[in-house]
């Protein structure tokens, strides 16, 4: 230790780069009366001074009632993490280490810091619009709970009125019960209740009244208690009616509407199945249109690679792939209370089998109905199938229909064909290929011409 003493001698000069050689960095900082520098338990990586730095750092972010945590991104803390993390544990801190990041704090660190995260990316996040409904009908159904599970904070609210206090369940008797059925419940009335305001609502506006007339001159609607009464006292039903009549856009609504105006709008759930998905999409545009709502809020639709529904869907047009896709994960197709399944008279191969899944699924799901349509039909044969199922049928009419020739239509126009419109077989137009041909010719080369 003389050399230390005693720094400006010669000797100390001399002596000062053979503890270098030995101990390395660890000489250069500290003395070896604190360290008994020895190269073989320390190797180059000199972590005896940087766990004495740590060491240090640690006691004064303990200290200091500002700072919370201290990051550093050095390789030798890389190194010597397991020694800086058995420190931090003693001086009852934490640590983790995140990539090439070293951390310590007071509380408790995450197991992913994304701020640390070189790798991530920097992108903008687009968020669907079906994601974002999502979203807020599960925030707005959170907030109905917390307002019916507190008793004290209800009591000022319509809510809290609203709620018999004879049927106020205890939460912390039974919680499972309690969340399952009696908020879910009160929940599902108070969405029935705004589901019934809002169909009332445009039944007396002024488009609504109009939209109504126009559905009651359909045959369909003649029907309308008759086929409520049935579909109410048969498990399975099928009904067949001429085109035009109304059976695909009327009768599901009529289900809706019914259960809407009992009060139990949000109970129920009407799948009805399309074959093609042009049907499927066009059907629930107009059935929407008709209840004077943007299309994805009661009333959606939902093919193969798109869709538009919300979660308080309560009647969606498909494909009749998308439904047996659907059996597949929900083989009893719980929440589902009417199934329409159109057009049968097709006979597909996706058609044949649904009716094979659910003639299955109706002993399981006795509350399920089943309402079978389609424009010409063998209803026999239908109704043979599910145990002699009654057969409605709803008496229409067929649109007119006039047919017209391209002449006659030029005719009745008046329309002149000259040498600018008028367009050979091939779809070129006469003065378009007459200048081309009048263009000086260019010479091609065999690639060009076996393309053209």
């Amino acid at each position: 230790s003389l050399p230390f003493i005693l720094p400006n001698t010669s000797s100390a000069r001399f002596y000062l780069p053979l503890r270098r050689r030995l101990c390395g960095y660890a000489v250069e900082q500290f003395s070896d009366d604190e360290y008994e520098c020895d190269f073989e338990s320390h190797k180059a990586s000199s972590s005896v001074a940087n766990i004495d730095e740590w060491k240090w750092k640690l006691g004064m972010l303990s200290r200091s009632e500002n700072d919370q945590e201290i990051i550093s991104r050095d390789k030798r803390d890389r190194r010597d993490y397991e020694q800086i993390s058995n420190l931090a544990k003693r001086m009852g801190l934490y640590s983790e280490m995140y990539g090439k990041v070293v951390v310590a704090s007071k509380v408790p660190l995450p197991n992913y810091r994304p701020d640390l995260d070189d790798k991530r990316p920097q992108r903008e996040v687009v968020v669907p619009l079906g994601l974002q409904r999502r979203v807020e009908g599960l925030l707005q159904e959170y907030l109905d709970r917390l307002q019916l599970n507190s008793g004290k904070v209800g009591e000022n609210s319509d809510i809290a009125n609203s709620i018999d206090p004879a049927e106020y369940v205890n939460p912390d008797e039974n919680p499972d019960s309690f969340l399952d059925s009696s908020v879910m419940e009160k929940v599902l009335q108070r969405r029935s209740l705004r589901l019934r305001n809002m169909q009332r609502a445009w039944q007396e506006s002024p488009e609504g009244k109009k939209m109504m007339e126009f559905r009651k001159s359909l045959p369909a609607f003649k029907e309308k208690e008759r086929l409520l009464q049935a579909i109410a006292r048969n498990q399975v039903i099928v009904i067949s009616g001429e085109t035009g009549c109304g059976k695909t856009t009327q009768l599901p609504q009529y289900i809706l509407e019914s259960e809407i105006e009992t009060g139990r709008g949000a109970f129920c759930s009407i799948i009805c199945t399309q074959p093609r998905r042009i049907s499927a999409m066009a059907v629930a545009e107009r059935v929407s249109a008709e209840r004077g709502e943007p299309l994805g809020e009661t009333v959606g639709y939902k093919v193969r690679l798109e869709g538009m529904k919300g979660k308080n869907t309560q009647l969606l047009f498909c494909t009749s792939g998308i439904l047996l896709r659907r059996l597949l994960s929900d083989r009893n197709l719980n929440g589902i209370t009417h199934v329409f399944v159109d057009e049968i008279h097709e006979r597909g191969m996706n058609e044949d089998f649904l009716l094979i899944v659910l003639k299955d699924l109706l002993p399981r799901r006795q509350d399920l109905r089943l309402i079978l349509m389609s424009a010409t039909l063998n209803a026999e044969l239908f109704s043979n199938y599910f145990g002699g199922a009654p057969k409605i049928h709803i008496p229409g009419f067929t649109y007119p229909v006039r047919a017209h020739f391209l002449e006659d239509v030029l005719e009745f126009t008046g329309y002149k064909l000259t040498s600018f419109n008028q367009i050979d077989d091939y779809g070129q137009e006469k003065m378009w290929k007459m200048q081309k041909q009048l263009a000086p010719r260019k010479r091609k080369n065999q690639i060009t011409a076996l393309v053209e």
